[in-house]
């Protein structure tokens, strides 16, 4: 099983970055994703609405806004504690490295991330809203696993959000959450090996802070 397989949760990788501005969609295969005009909310189409009031209720902050501070930079979150978990997984995880990049006004950014030695390619539809120095980067995922004679075993589509206070130095009070939007798997198997659809964790970085690596 591939490294990608062993950290399906914490690590979700893509293969396309699209950037649009105020309205646009996303092409994934034959599904469409419309991106609404910006209103410093995560929009319903990615995370609905139910799934955001969840997250709230365990402890999870959405900080909404359409004027979200600059977040730039590569940030080392560790270790990542796990705070809820909707299916019941009990595991955490040592070092998230986060990386965001060439954010512009409107909240647009280009968003990945790593983890020990697995890195995770560019997001779809990576976005950051707020207000003042706290904000919620969201961002849409795709992860595919084949076998070596490239069949795909399965496939997952999920929401990532990262949220906290930005400083000079870090992110105060980082979390971290992926929800599992949808998934596909060629046998029971491999569908048991993934978590069930509108399912979520929640981590805290355990110090309360992600450093800032970069300038």
């Amino acid at each position: 099983m591939s490294k990608i397989s062993k950290h399906l949760f914490m690590i979700v990788g893509v293969f396309v970055i699209s950037i649009f501005l105020f309205t646009g969609c996303l092409k994934e295969g034959n599904d469409t994703i419309v991106l609404p005009l910006p209103d410093g909310k995560i929009p319903y189409s990615l995370i609905p609405e139910s799934l955001q009031d969840s997250l709230r209720a365990h402890g999870f902050e959405i900080n909404e806004g359409i004027e979200p501070p600059m977040i730039m930079g590569k940030y080392l979150s560790s270790p990542m504690q796990l705070q809820y978990a909707s299916d019941n997984y009990i595991n955490d995880f040592a070092d998230l490295y986060m990386l965001f990049e060439g954010q512009n006004r409107r909240g647009i950014v280009r968003y990945s991330e790593s983890q020990r030695d697995t890195v995770v390619g560019n997001s779809l539809m990576a976005n950051v809203i707020g207000k003042g120095d706290k904000f919620s980067m969201y961002c849409y995922q795709k992860v595919s696993h084949c076998n070596s004679e490239g069949d795909t075993l399965w496939n997952c589509n999920t929401a990532t959000v990262v949220s906290g206070t930005i400083t000079d130095t870090g992110i105060a009070k980082c979390q971290y959450t992926t929800i599992i939007l949808d998934h596909w798997a060629v046998n029971n198997y491999y569908a048991s090996r993934i978590p069930k659809a509108e399912t979520y964790r929640i981590w805290n970085d355990g110090d309360g802070f992600a450093t800032k690596l970069t300038k």
